[in-house]
């Protein structure tokens, strides 16, 4: 190697050096009071400021977010892990970071609900927090002050506010280890006041959205709104198939009537769309039938065109309905709308006729992929 190629290469390798000490160096903020001011809102409707932050024997900052898959992972385990932390002086606030409208919707196919503050209520409500959840998500202060890119992520100071880990709470792959884990290692080590060098470890979990990845949203919005949506006829024989069909997927069924509750198709269609939007990655398939005379179908169309529900939608004229109008509920007088969620063997799972409840369907859904 001659000699400008041996300085190309050291050259080179400080340069690395100097980015890589600058990327580590964005990674954290080594005391409590170099975070960003704030004064953010929690689900108890408290407004959390920097003066919070501080605990009598250290701090222990998470970041969850409600739709991701390995946050849902430690929730029980932060819960019941707090009772001892907060008696013996562990100082824990967990922030949603999250620009939510930047989600995509096949994003929140593994939770029963997304990363709003709203529902961030409900979560802590559902899960019993024992600990303030606070609402990061819309100018994400806490978020972008400590670089956090992945949740979950947690990051623990002692009581002198100085930065002695950071990285993820535990090994997904065995939460019941959680305990053996390096955050809870780490907390030991400060409740028994003993020396600690700053640690991390590689996280492993969901990317935060952040305002700039708006557009990505907005780009899958738009590309949902101008897919083709069509109705076809289907007569007797090929409604039964639909039903008897074992596949490997849930199947969801949708029976409606362009002559009753045309307020409530619409808001049910809209419903069944957006969660639809949410699951069908995942392998859902949406079967709509609407009862209507062939000169009617125009309208039809244009009803599921306005709710944008490009599944897989037929129209009969009544009396294919036989075997479908079995998966009815008892519930109510008139015949539609109903619908009914059937497992991939076809057993009955969730079923309602009238309105639709979006949330029960988002969890019925849920819950069937998971178990499939």
């Amino acid at each position: 190697m001659n000699a400008e190629n041996i300085i190309k290469t050291v050259k080179v390798i400080i340069l690395l050096k100097l980015l890589n000490t600058a990327i580590l160096g964005e990674e954290k903020k080594d005391l409590l009071s170099e975070i960003a001011v704030f004064a953010l809102p929690g689900v108890d409707s408290k407004l959390y400021t920097n003066k919070d932050l501080i605990g009598k024997s250290g701090t222990l900052l998470i970041f969850l977010s409600n739709h991701c898959k390995i946050s849902q992972v430690f929730q029980k385990k932060i819960v019941d892990n707090n009772r001892e932390w907060k008696l013996r002086g562990i100082n824990l606030l967990v922030f949603s970071p999250n620009y939510e409208n930047a989600i995509l919707p096949d994003e929140l196919a593994y939770s029963d609900s997304g990363d709003s503050y709203k529902e961030m209520k409900e979560r802590a409500v559902r899960e019993s927090y024992n600990f303030p959840f606070i609402y990061d998500g819309k100018e994400q202060i806490i978020t972008k002050s400590l670089n956090v890119r992945i949740t979950p992520s947690a990051y623990l100071y002692d009581k002198v506010g100085r930065l002695v880990y950071s990285g993820r709470l535990g090994n997904h792959e065995k939460p019941e280890e959680f305990e053996k884990g390096e955050l809870n290692q780490n907390i030991k080590k400060i409740l028994n006041k003993d020396d600690i060098e700053f640690n991390r470890t590689r996280n492993f979990g969901t990317a935060i959205k952040f305002r700039k990845d708006l557009h990505l949203a907005e780009n899958v919005k738009r590309r949902y709104s101008s897919e083709t949506v069509q109705l076809n006829y289907a007569d007797e024989r090929r409604l039964n198939f639909f039903i008897k069909q074992k596949t490997n997927y849930p199947k969801f069924f949708y029976v409606w009537s362009l002559h009753e509750n045309q307020k409530q198709n619409r808001e049910n269609l809209i419903t069944i769309s957006s969660n639809y939007k949410i699951f069908r990655k995942r392998g859902l398939k949406v079967y709509t039938i609407c009862i209507c005379k062939d000169s009617e179908k125009g309208v039809a169309l244009e009803i599921l065109k306005q709710a944008q529900l490009s599944s897989y939608n037929y129209y009969c004229l009544g009396k294919e309905i036989t075997e479908i109008s079995k998966m009815r509920s008892s519930e109510g007088n008139k015949t539609t709308p109903f619908c009914r969620l059937l497992t991939g063997e076809n057993h009955f799972k969730f079923g309602t006729n009238g309105l639709i409840d979006a949330r029960i369907l988002r969890v019925s859904f849920l819950q069937t992929l998971n178990a499939n």
